[in-house]
């Protein structure tokens, strides 16, 4: 029974960092409504198998060893998990040529972010020292001002704003870069496979994890297909209106993407800095491709599936292949430009870059799969972008102390405002539970 009102707290959106917030406040003795605009839940966990069971991962599928609350969460909700294919070796595309290794020159670029990285508190990044210089360049004036080589440059542009921020080098600051480098303990952990940030993967697909704690909140907590339209809020109380009807609260989380969060009407109209800070966080261009083959043919040629190019229209691709899936899967990842270009070209053209690339890593075989499978984020209406959202240069000086910051009973919640982890499962968690964690102390 609801201590607060028709009930205690509203969460809206039932991904991982609402689920989570719902979560800990039912185990707070809450009574919680969880509204999705989506007919599932998962958010940017989306898991579709195709007819003879192939496992495909459309949008967020790792997790890493040093992600303490996903750990708990496959634990708790026993989801088994495996490690990402790695045997063999990975290739790079780099200055026209290929190699094994990340060529020593790259390798320094990483080390000179990392060291700068340090100096930035995930907490509050504003404060560095340095900010206001950081956040008014982009991170491409920083890698041409590092005095690398072209190769060098665009191979680190691509894997750092395009494989951990979903954008290109132009879009983002340096002190976003940083924030985000730091937020994930260094560019190694983030851009690795085996110790790192894409260690491992779950059997059933990420979304199965996020089905188990939609099924171990109480009867009747989940309401799907009730997108927020508006908010009404006092200092002590607030209205959440959806198709379905409208749910008072004392409280509300909204565990929303930025884009959407952005175009919910609130009334009274929320402070501007908080207004001006939803607008300064798009969501990434990221473009994830799957081609399906009989068998994993890569492997029998000694290579991994993993690749990295600082050229062409892919700059990454991995063995997506589950253990004893009926087929193989490679799966290869667009950002920033290259991905925009991607979208302005017909399918049947889209689809041929992409095999294309492929065809030029791991041979004719490769540009003639049994299936190729896409899904757009950036044109889903409830998510309009992946992999997250990231504040665009200049605002996090001036708009980034409002980002965790409750408007009276509104909390924030969402990948984009975690400390650790930003843009990653865990970071949905970690911000899930730290609204949670608000509202009690405020209730």
């Amino acid at each position: 029974m609801a201590r607060f009102g028709e009930c205690d707290v509203v969460v809206a959106g039932a991904g991982f960092a609402g689920l989570s917030a719902a979560d800990a406040l039912v185990r707070e003795g809450l009574t919680v409504r969880v509204v999705e605009a989506r007919p599932r839940v998962g958010g940017r966990a989306l898991t579709r198998f195709l007819p003879d069971g192939t496992q495909l991962d459309l949008g967020g599928q790792w997790i890493g060893p040093a992600q303490r609350h996903m750990a708990d969460l496959v634990h708790r909700h026993a989801v088994r998990t495996y490690p990402t294919p790695s045997r063999g070796a990975a290739l790079i595309e780099y200055g026209g040529r290929r190699v094994e290794e990340l060529p020593a020159e790259a390798a320094e670029v990483l080390a000179a972010l990392d060291r700068l990285a340090r100096a930035v508190p995930p907490d509050r990044p504003w404060s560095a020292p340095g900010a206001a210089g950081q956040d008014g360049r982009t991170f491409a004036s920083w890698l041409a001002a590092t005095g690398a080589p072209p190769a060098a440059r665009d191979l680190v542009g691509r894997l750092v704003s395009g494989g951990l921020l979903s954008a290109g080098p132009t879009e983002t600051s340096l002190l976003e870069t940083l924030f985000y480098v730091a937020s994930g303990g260094g560019t190694e952990p983030l851009l690795g496979y085996e110790g790192g940030a894409q260690e491992t993967r779950f059997a059933g697909g990420a979304q199965h994890l996020a089905e188990r704690m939609a099924a171990g909140l109480p009867e009747g907590t989940l309401r799907l297909g009730q997108p927020v339209e508006a908010v009404e809020y006092t200092p002590r109380s607030a209205r959440v209106h959806t198709p379905g009807g409208a749910w008072d609260a004392a409280r509300v989380v909204l565990a929303v993407p930025p884009v959407l969060a952005g175009r919910v009407r609130y009334s009274p109209a929320l402070p501007p800095l908080r207004a001006g800070l939803l607008q300064r966080m798009p969501a990434g261009t990221a473009l994830k491709t799957h081609a399906v083959y009989t068998a994993p043919f890569w492997r029998a040629a000694g290579l991994s599936g993993v690749s990295q190019s600082a050229e062409g229209v892919l700059t990454e691709t991995v063995d997506n292949t589950p253990p004893d899936a009926p087929r193989a899967v490679l799966t290869g990842f667009a950002y920033g430009a290259e991905a925009v270009l991607l979208r302005r070209q017909a399918p049947a053209t889209r689809r041929r870059a992409v095999l294309d690339h492929l065809t030029a890593l791991f041979g004719e075989e490769a540009g003639a799969p049994d299936d190729f499978v896409e899904f757009d984020w950036l044109a889903e209406e409830w998510t309009r972008g992946c992999f997250s959202g990231h504040l665009v240069p200049g605002a996090w000086t001036t708009f980034g102390p409002s980002l965790r910051e409750p408007v009276g009973p509104l909390h924030w919640a969402g990948t984009e405002t975690a400390v650790r982890w930003n843009g990653y499962f865990e970071g949905a968690v970690e911000s899930g539970y730290r609204a949670a964690e608000e509202v009690r102390r405020s209730l």
